[in-house]
């Protein structure tokens, strides 16, 4: 709409596009390797990764000088498929391209990475919630803590539940009411320089000896209906109800989350039906915990606790 200055009565004014971009708001790119994930099996072109897992006995003390007793101990397969691909192609035509002041094609490639590394995040989050083994059952239908007050005891509880499986938790993934918490939590406050941690890889801090990352889109990370299982058998499944259950934090060991990656693209090409090019990205990766038991979820159901 033209603009009159003075409003109404004055003259027309021309129009002036920046050339500057707003960025739009994504998630935290939450899921690094080396610090939330491991990508050890990382191994060349493959449908499919299948890992060896051994077996493990049981020792006991003989007398000295015993023999040795000998024993077969079946090994298991792990297989990690890479079955998710994730793609952006964004269409930039060439009278749009002629006809603003900023670098447009670099701006639409940079939104298509976004876009695709929102979605492959979030997948990665939705794998662990899915298929890890244990739920936190004490107060597993009961707020954590409406103030902060209780929230390192929780931690604390969970970690402790982890470890008793022999796993070494090392990440701690929260949702943002979760995070809230914690910045009320004295525990949390001693021990964080969050001016120092607040980096690239999404770290805000340290708790209990885990690495805390505030993953907005980990509300999401559940789908409506889909149903959680404890491999333990300590707690009833829970089918998700979107309206009343919250998903508040994710505790896991980062050696039992395996990311892999055979394909990834990040190109501008030319477009061949219409006058233009196309910003493409594409990844595709599987995704698997390797082994439940090494992962918990803290889950609060809002129906429940009222």
């Amino acid at each position: 709409m033209p603009l009159l200055y003075p409003a109404s009565t004055g003259h027309t004014v021309d129009d002036k596009y920046s050339a500057l971009v707003e960025p739009n708001l994504f998630a935290a790119n939450v899921f690094q390797p080396g610090i939330t994930f491991t990508d050890k099996y990382q191994i060349g072109p493959a449908g499919q990764i299948m890992v060896h897992k051994p077996g493990i006995g049981t020792v006991t003390p003989t007398a000295p000088g015993a023999d040795f007793t000998h024993a077969v101990v079946q090994d298991s397969i792990v297989t990690i498929s890479l079955n998710k691909q994730f793609n952006r192609s964004r269409k930039i035509y060439g009278a749009t391209a002629g006809s603003v002041a900023y670098p447009i094609a670099a701006a639409e490639l940079e939104a298509g990475l976004q876009e695709v590394r929102a979605g492959w995040n979030l997948t990665a989050a939705k794998s662990i919630a899915l298929e890890a083994g244990i739920l936190l059952d004490d107060n597993i239908l009961t707020v954590t803590a409406t103030d902060g007050s209780d929230i390192y005891d929780t931690i604390v509880n969970s970690r402790k539940k982890l470890r008793d499986q022999k796993a070494n938790p090392n990440v701690l993934i929260v949702s943002p009411s979760t995070y809230a918490k914690l910045l009320k939590a004295p525990e949390f406050q001693r021990s964080t320089q969050l001016s120092d941690q607040a980096v690239a890889d999404g770290m805000v801090g340290r708790i209990a000896g885990l690495n805390v990352f505030e993953y907005e889109s980990l509300g999401v990370a559940v789908a409506n209906g889909e149903v959680i299982t404890d491999v333990n058998g300590t707690t009833t499944d829970i089918t998700w109800v979107t309206a009343d259950d919250e998903l508040e934090y994710i505790m896991y060991d980062s050696d039992a989350f395996s990311i892999v990656t055979s394909v990834e693209l990040v190109r501008v090409v030319d477009a061949i039906d219409f006058n233009g090019s196309l910003a493409q990205v594409e990844i595709v990766s599987g995704f698997k915990l390797t082994n439940p038991k090494r992962a918990l979820l803290k889950i609060h159901d809002a129906s429940a606790a009222a």
